[in-house]
């Protein structure tokens, strides 16, 4: 699945993001990845991290050299030779290689492990941001539904309004309850213009976190089915892509370590050429090879800096993996808890309160139409029945945001790049 289309997906100036065409379970990594700003970083540190690791698997450069010796300087010996500077000098030429000891293999186990643990990393920062982009599409949704009880709330009180003014020119109702009338509708035209606000406010975050301009849902229908929407938990907490992470990273540190301890080992550089000599009245060989080897000597940097840089990255990785194991089942215990809660208030509500209050709100309407209910009692029937409402849908968000933290805990997996998709491997 794809966020949009193949065309937003490839365009160079992207589609708006429509909520109204998503469906619930619909991937958004792809869109993610490519466009919000601030995973750009993100993309070039994966990129960087996986040429360290190409390159650690590339044999060193060898270096080629071409010297001219034996320049004559002052009296020539013997004095009388002629054109000194074609008859004395030495060319060289030669090619020297780096043998490294016990380097090679713990560098590319480092790397590859290091270029492992950045792109585990980035598919967590990615699945963060998506569950984070939920979140705003959810905002968005209980922002419009909020918008359409209250628009449906405003035209009621609009038409008890009418009503109660038209009876009271008549002298059926005092003009006290035409005004209570009034300011009740103008007491729900106000929060439906919050209302519209949070709607507005939630887009522009959605748009934010998505890197593209966020459009709302066509109608409050789908954007109720969103909220009620399932979100897919992990298969498990040690697969999800931080704990890997910190894993790879622990690996490339031991890596490291080994690494260190071997700069102890000295590496050769080992040298090879030909040298051409002109002197050869003074009995010098004209033609000749030469070999050599050159050794360093460890006596003062001999990786002890980079040994305790490494064991300590080790120590921090294990640490922090230690600590995300043990506190997620406690966090998945307490969301378990309070979902089990939220789903007895929402139940409540759905089946006891709102057909209760529904009921009783048509009633006293038909009771106050015919002049047998004072308008107080419909008026705070009304209210009662519209923060019911607005509780109910609330509560869907607020379920919504529960299934959205224990995706996060439980390493909820999402569609991964082309960029990132070794990193399940």
């Amino acid at each position: 699945m794809v966020w949009l289309t193949a065309a937003f997906l490839l365009a160079s100036t992207p589609s708006p993001l429509d909520l109204s065409t998503l469906t619930p379970g619909a991937s958004l990594s792809p869109g993610v990845w490519q466009f919000a700003p601030d995973l750009q970083e993100l993309r070039a540190r994966v990129a960087a991290a996986r040429s360290d690791a190409e390159r650690a698997k590339l044999l060193p450069n060898p270096s080629a050299d071409l010297a001219v010796g034996t320049i004559p300087v002052g009296p020539l010996n013997p004095p009388d030779l002629k054109d000194p500077l074609l008859n004395v000098p030495n060319v060289s030429a030669g090619v020297s290689v780096l043998l490294e000891l016990g380097k090679r293999s713990p560098r590319q186990r480092s790397t590859s492990e290091n270029a492992r643990a950045v792109s585990l990393d980035a598919l967590e920062q990615l699945r963060q941001r998506v569950l984070a982009l939920q979140a705003a599409i959810a905002d968005v949704a209980v922002a419009e539904v909020r918008v359409a009880t209250l628009t449906e709330l405003a035209s009621d009180a609009e038409g008890l309004a009418q009503l109660q003014r038209a009876r009271a020119d008549k002298g059926d109702s005092s003009s006290l309850d035409a005004d209570r009338a009034q300011l009740e509708q103008e007491a729900t035209r106000a929060l439906l213009g919050d209302a519209i606000e949070s709607v507005n406010t939630a887009l522009r975050s959605c748009t934010s976190l998505a890197g593209v301009q966020c459009l709302p849902f066509a109608d409050a229908s789908k954007a109720a089915a969103w909220l009620e929407s399932d979100v897919a938990s992990g298969p498990e907490l040690k697969r999800r892509p931080d704990v890997r992470s910190l894993e790879a990273a622990a690996r490339a540190a031991e890596a490291a370590l080994e690494l260190a301890h071997n700069r102890a080992v000295p590496d050769l550089t080992v040298r090879a050429g030909y040298v051409h000599d002109r002197f050869v009245i003074s009995g010098n060989q004209q033609n000749s090879l030469f070999v050599g080897v050159s050794v360093p000597m460890p006596f003062f940097d001999h990786g002890q800096a980079d040994a305790r840089a490494a064991t300590e990255a080790q120590r921090a990785a294990e640490t922090a993996k230690e600590r995300l194991l043990a506190t997620a089942p406690v966090l998945l215990q307490r969301l378990d808890e309070e979902e089990a809660h939220l789903e007895a208030r929402h139940r409540r509500i759905h089946t006891q309160a709102l057909p209760l209050g529904a009921s009783v709100v048509e009633r006293l309407n038909a009771a106050v139409t015919r002049g047998a209910a004072p308008i107080q009692e419909l008026l705070l029937a009304r209210r009662s029945y519209a923060e019911l409402r607005l509780l109910a849908n609330d509560l869907d968000r607020t379920a919504y945001g529960l299934r959205l933290e224990k995706a996060r805990l439980t390493g909820a997996p999402i569609e991964l790049p082309e960029e990132l998709s070794d990193a399940n491997e």
